[in-house]
């Protein structure tokens, strides 16, 4: 019996190891062994180098890729935080027989696909769309508002995409704070905005770094969004790498992009679990 429970243990956590290490650290593996050779005339040879890494970080145009990737990562991530928990607030408190259907319908964003969303923004903020119609319908003396391309525009873009993932994440965290203690404060004295402040908001925060950090990562990594909204004029790191592998066909250099944005994606990751640790020992 018990050697059954141990093939069965063995089984569970094999197969998600194999696909793991088939499908994650074997690609990730060989993006990094390619981001260290160099290339001559399009063809990668068995030269090991640092000068991929050094040639995009010298650069203006991919050094401000870089920033604009990171910079977008972080006020989607805020935003995304910002305007989610009030949403999961009231859908972990409300005791409305409508809860279900709420918390399906604050997840309708996932039932279309990324593009469709990123175009339907596109209809909504090109010079000739719905929002310049209404504000020369207003204000017919206001010129055409130039909103395309733009980080602005990914941020708008990509803050919608990615908003049910962060109603998710801090639902979860209200979902587990015991309503209890709420009550307690309140029957020490303390008004619902202290008891929000001392006691729902520092028990959610797992939550809402969660939310951030998955915000953040998605957003740097994301490719559709900032191809549609911001196109050549703002690129990010992964519009940088598209054009590396396809138009200039330099795949040393669109690896080294790709292992810049893997490992400090990883990297916040590692952070936040850190903190995370730290902030539940305390």
């Amino acid at each position: 019996m018990m050697h059954k429970m141990t093939w069965r243990a063995a089984l569970m956590v094999g197969l998600p190891s194999v696909f793991l290490l088939a499908f994650f650290v074997a690609p990730n593996a060989f993006l990094l062994t390619t981001s260290l050779l160099k290339s001559e005339s399009q063809v990668i040879t068995n030269q090991v180098t640092l000068e991929n890494f050094s040639y995009l970080l010298s650069r203006p145009l991919y050094q401000r890729a870089i920033i604009r990737s990171f910079w977008i990562g972080a006020v989607v991530g805020v935003l995304v935080v910002v305007l989610s928990y009030p949403l999961a607030f009231y859908l972990a408190r409300t005791t409305s027989r409508w809860k279900g259907l709420l918390i399906a319908l604050s997840l309708t964003p996932l039932l279309a696909s990324v593009v469709v969303r990123t175009y339907g923004w596109w209809v909504l903020l090109n010079r000739d769309g719905a929002i310049n119609d209404l504000v020369h319908a207003i204000a017919p003396g206001i010129g055409v508002l130039a909103m395309l391309p733009s980080s602005a525009a990914i941020v708008i873009g990509l803050t919608h995409s990615l908003l049910p993932y962060g109603v998710l994440t801090i639902l979860s965290a209200l979902n587990g704070i015991n309503p209890h203690l709420e009550k307690a404060s309140m029957s020490l004295g303390a008004t619902r905005w202290r008891t929000f402040w001392n006691v729902t908001l520092p028990l959610s925060m797992p939550g809402v770094v969660g939310g951030f950090l998955l915000a953040f990562s998605l957003s740097i990594s994301a490719y559709a969004t900032p191809a549609i909204l911001g196109g050549p004029a703002t690129s990010t790191m992964a519009t940088q790498i598209y054009d590396f592998l396809t138009s200039l066909d330099d795949w040393s250099l669109g690896s080294a992009m790709g292992a810049i944005l893997i490992f400090s994606s990883m990297a916040l990751l590692v952070v936040g679990v850190v903190l995370g640790a730290r902030r539940q020992a305390v």
